[in-house]
C-alpha cells in the first residue's frame, strides 16, 4: 500500500472550485463533502459566499482516499491510516478546525452510545475522533476512560451485564479490526502477546498490541486465557523476541509467575515481559517476577519495550 505523496511540497493554497475537484480526482463531489462532514478531510476552504475552495494538498488527499476505497478498504479505516501518515510528521498535520472537539468531550457521548445499543453513533464518534486526534490519545483518552465509565456503572448496578457486554465486544472488535489494519506495516522484532491462563480481560493488551504495531513491531495476539503449554508452544514455533504477558487479578498474577519462570528457563534467548492492572495496584507483586515490568499502561509499555530490545 502506498502512503499519500509528500504533502508537505504541495500547495494548500485554496484555488479549486468543487467541480474541478471532481474532474481532477473522478470523485463524486457528494462523496468527497460526506468525507468532509463526517470525518474532517479534506478541509476547503469557504469564500465569501459560501462556496468550497480546495488546494492541491486536499486534491491528493481525496485521491489517496478514492485509491484505499477502491481497494476495498472501509473509509473510517482509510481515514485512519492517512492520520497516521500525517502524524508521523507534524509539518503534514492538518490544520485544525475551529469545532473540533476535545476528547473528554466525546467520552460521556461514546459511553451513552454504547449502553443503548447505538452502534452507529459509535462509529460515528470514534471516526471523528481518530480524523481529529492523534491514535494513541483516541486509545488512551478516549476509548479507555469510556470502558471505565461503563464499568463503573455496571458496578454500581446503573446498567445491567448485557450493555456491559454489548460495549466492551464493540470495542473489541474495533481494535481488533485496528490490528488487521496495522499489522500488514510491521518491520521489526516480533512479539508474542498474550494472556495469563486464568485472565479473562483482554482489552489491556489490545491497546498494548496496538501501541507495539504502531511503532513498526510484528505482533503475535494471542488474546484471553493462554493455557501454558499452549504459549510455550507457540514462543517455539514463532521464535519471538519477545513475550509479554497481562494479568488483572491475583490468580491471574499467580499464573503469570509460573508462565514466566517456564519461558525463561526453556527459552533463555527470548525477553519476558509483563503488565496488567494487578501489577500496578499491588507493585509487591513485581519482586517476585521475572523478567521486565512494561509499565502503568500502553504508552509506557511500548516506551521500554524499544529501550528493551535495543539493549
Amino acid at each position: 500500500m502506498e502512503p499519500p505523496p509528500s504533502l508537505v511540497q504541495l500547495s494548500a493554497t485554496p484555488i479549486f472550485n468543487t467541480k474541478a475537484v471532481s474532474i481532477e480526482t473522478s470523485v463524486p463531489p457528494d462523496t468527497f463533502r460526506a468525507w468532509e462532514r463526517r470525518y474532517g478531510v479534506p478541509r476547503p476552504q469557504r469564500t465569501q459566499g459560501g462556496h468550497r475552495l480546495y488546494s492541491e494538498r486536499d486534491i491528493t488527499i481525496i485521491r489517496w482516499l478514492r485509491d484505499r476505497t477502491a481497494e476495498g478498504m472501509n473509509i473510517s479505516h482509510a481515514v485512519l491510516l492517512l492520520t497516521n501518515v500525517l502524524e508521523e510528521d507534524d509539518s503534514l498535520i492538518l490544520p485544525s478546525t475551529t469545532t473540533t472537539r476535545s476528547l473528554d468531550q466525546m467520552v460521556s457521548e461514546l459511553s451513552r452510545s454504547l449502553i443503548s445499543y447505538d452502534s452507529t453513533i459509535a462509529e460515528r464518534i470514534l471516526s471523528e475522533a481518530f480524523s481529529i486526534h492523534q491514535f494513541e490519545h483516541v486509545l488512551l483518552e478516549l476509548i479507555q476512560p469510556t470502558m471505565v465509565e461503563i464499568g463503573e456503572l455496571w458496578h454500581n448496578g446503573t446498567i445491567n451485564i448485557a450493555s456491559e457486554h454489548y460495549a466492551t465486544e464493540f470495542i473489541r472488535r474495533k481494535l481488533s479490526s485496528l490490528i488487521n489494519i496495522f499489522e500488514s506495516v510491521a518491520m521489526h522484532e516480533t512479539i508474542i502477546v498474550a494472556c495469563a491462563p486464568t485472565e479473562l480481560h483482554d482489552l489491556g493488551i489490545l491497546y498494548a498490541s496496538l501501541f507495539l504495531l504502531r511503532r513498526g513491531y510484528r505482533v503475535v495476539y494471542l488474546g484471553a486465557r493462554v493455557p501454558k503449554a499452549d504459549l510455550l508452544e507457540a514462543v517455539a514455533k514463532v521464535k519471538p523476541a519477545m513475550v509479554l504477558l497481562s494479568a488483572t487479578t491475583i490468580d491471574a498474577a499467580m499464573a503469570s509467575l509460573d508462565v514466566a519462570q517456564a519461558v525463561t528457563k526453556d527459552f533463555p534467548a527470548v525477553k519476558f515481559g509483563y503488565g496488567g492492572r494487578i501489577f500496578n495496584v499491588n507493585p509487591e507483586l513485581r519482586t517476585s517476577m521475572p523478567g521486565y515490568f512494561f509499565g502503568h499502561d500502553a504508552r509506557e509499555l511500548v516506551e521500554q519495550v524499544s529501550s528493551v530490545l535495543a539493549t
